[in-house]
């Protein structure tokens, strides 16, 4: 089964069994097909074909030069938030068909499939989709403003919690790829940032900074599409994508763009969506914290990760310590559950610790919780409508 965007054949490819839903699959991929192909201006395939496996609890997609393989939980289609994430899912490995497959760093490609191909500019291949991926559901009409910005708070609150932002750039977290993003491990989230998700969100400052001077992203992509058609041999370098920010943004929007991908300085994101007439809510959650994720073994609760400078990091509390009693109190899984509405802020306790099979005595004082973007208000629809929807 199938349709037709410009005369070419687009075929879905469905695995697995579903749950009941209310959407048409089958609509809703060709909108985004018809949007993106006429955003890109010319497709650059003979026959496109959608490989969907839906499986309970799976999620994930991988792209080729005509065609994509998707994953899908087949639960989940009927709630509206899952359902947002599949568009998404789908939008974001179809564009790859333009960026990464054709548009690339100059290390991808040719390949050498007999060692690791490092590039710092993944940002490039992976940030950039990743912020329009969600612009171009939301173009389409297929979310609303509401539904799109809680996309965008949802990837800002992660961004803000991820202590590693402090010490990796996006080139740095680009390059290492191989032993950072695909080995991770018990303290990646306090050392390296994900060149999806920060790359999304600078890129999505660029737009917004182009906006600014009557341009926007599209016009980026435009002049990387037609830099690719004119030499589909070669991938485009750094100093190439700078260039073509330059020209259509002027210097200071280049500087601001270099700073947010080859340093760990704050990015301005809050001021960035307040120029697009959008507001941060921010909100101080009630109760204790430790800065602890568990584990939890046969009712047994063990530290999984540590957060960077939280309470459990300052009190040399470790990953995969044990946690037996605090106040000398046996704590198992459904003790813990509660501890946050039990524990006073900023009062020392005893924890009890089992490591590698010896117990130790660790004074630990929990803190107040970190704040969260609780969400994000429209305060000028109209502006904002007009920040992501143009399209010159």
């Amino acid at each position: 089964d199938g349709f037709m965007v410009k005369n070419i054949p687009h075929e879905l490819a469905f695995y697995g069994r579903l749950f009941s839903h209310q959407n048409n699959l089958k609509k809703d991929i060709q909108t985004i097909v018809e949007h993106i192909a006429n955003a890109m201006g010319d497709i650059p395939y003979e026959r496109y074909v959608f490989i969907t496996h839906f499986m309970p609890g799976i999620f994930g997609g991988l792209e080729h030069k005509n065609s994509t393989a998707l994953q899908f939980d087949s639960t989940a289609l009927n709630d509206r938030k899952s359902y947002i994430n599949w568009l998404c899912l789908v939008s974001h490995e179809y564009f790859h068909t333009w960026n990464v497959k054709r548009i690339r760093p100059k290390e991808l490609g040719p390949f050498d499939y007999q060692k690791e191909n490092h590039t710092s500019m993944l940002w490039l291949a992976e940030g950039l989709t990743s912020f329009m991926d969600e612009l171009f559901v939301y173009r389409t009409g297929l979310i609303d403003s509401k539904e799109y910005v809680e996309l965008l708070r949802s990837g800002f609150d992660r961004y803000f919690g991820i202590p590693g932002k402090r010490f990796h750039s996006l080139e740095a977290s680009s390059l290492n790829a191989w032993i950072k993003l695909y080995r991770p491990d018990e303290n990646s989230n306090n050392s390296t940032i994900s060149y999806y998700l920060k790359g999304g969100i600078v890129f999505l400052i660029l737009h917004i900074e182009l906006s600014k001077k009557g341009k926007s992203i599209d016009g980026l992509i435009k002049m990387l599409w037609e830099s690719y058609k004119k030499r589909p041999e070669v991938g485009v370098t750094r100093e190439e994508v700078f260039a073509m920010i330059e020209q259509l943004g002027g210097r200071d929007v280049l500087d601001l763009f270099a700073s947010m991908i080859q340093t760990t300085e704050d990015i301005p994101l809050e001021k960035a969506m307040q120029t697009a007439g959008a507001e941060f809510v921010w909100e101080e959650p009630v109760g204790a914290w430790l800065g602890i994720s568990p584990e939890i073994n046969e009712n047994r609760v063990y530290v999984n990760q540590v957060v960077l400078d939280g309470p459990a990091y300052q009190a040399a509390l470790n990953s995969k310590d044990e946690l037996v009693a605090i106040d000398g109190i046996r704590i198992l899984k459904d003790q813990y559950d509660k501890l946050e509405g039990r524990l006073q802020i900023d009062k020392n306790y005893c924890f009890t610790v089992c490591r590698n099979g010896i117990l130790h005595e660790i004074e630990c004082s929990p803190s107040k919780k970190p704040r969260v973007l609780k969400e994000i208000s429209l305060k000028n629809e109209a502006l904002f409508k007009q920040t992501f929807g143009m399209t010159n």
